[in-house]
C-alpha cells in the first residue's frame, strides 16, 4: 500500500500512510480536506496487519463514497461520527465477497 490520489465521485481524495501511534483508530476520513489516512505502523502487532490497511481503506473509501453523495449527515450517529459504523464496517468487509460473485457472473 503506497500513498496515492482517487476520484471519488468526481472529487480527487488523497490517501496518504500515517504512523498512528497508540492513536485507537487505523485511519480516517476528512471530508472537508478530501483526504484519507491509513494507519501506517502496526503499533498494535496484528497478525495480519495488510488485510487490516485494506479493510480500513475500504471502510474510509465507503465514508468518503457516503459523503460525497450527499449522505454524510443522515445517518443514526451523525452527531458523533457522521454515518452509521455498523453500515460502513458491513459495506467495507463484505464488499470484497460481493465484488468476486459479481466478477463471476460478469456483472460489473
Amino acid at each position: 500500500m503506497q500513498d496515492c490520489k482517487v476520484n471519488i465521485l468526481g472529487t480527487e481524495y488523497k490517501i496518504t500512510l500515517k504512523e498512528l501511534k497508540d492513536s485507537d483508530v487505523d485511519g480516517f476520513t476528512d471530508y472537508t480536506e478530501k483526504a484519507i489516512v491509513i494507519r501506517s505502523d502496526n503499533y498494535n502487532e496484528v497478525g495480519n496487519f495488510e488485510w487490516l490497511q485494506k479493510k480500513q481503506l475500504r471502510h474510509e473509501l465507503i465514508h468518503a463514497f457516503m459523503a460525497e453523495s450527499g449522505l454524510q449527515a443522515n445517518w443514526e450517529h451523525v452527531q458523533k461520527f457522521g454515518h452509521d459504523e455498523t453500515t460502513v464496517d458491513w459495506i467495507a468487509i463484505q464488499s470484497p465477497k460481493m465484488f468476486k460473485v459479481f466478477q463471476e457472473l460478469d456483472i460489473l
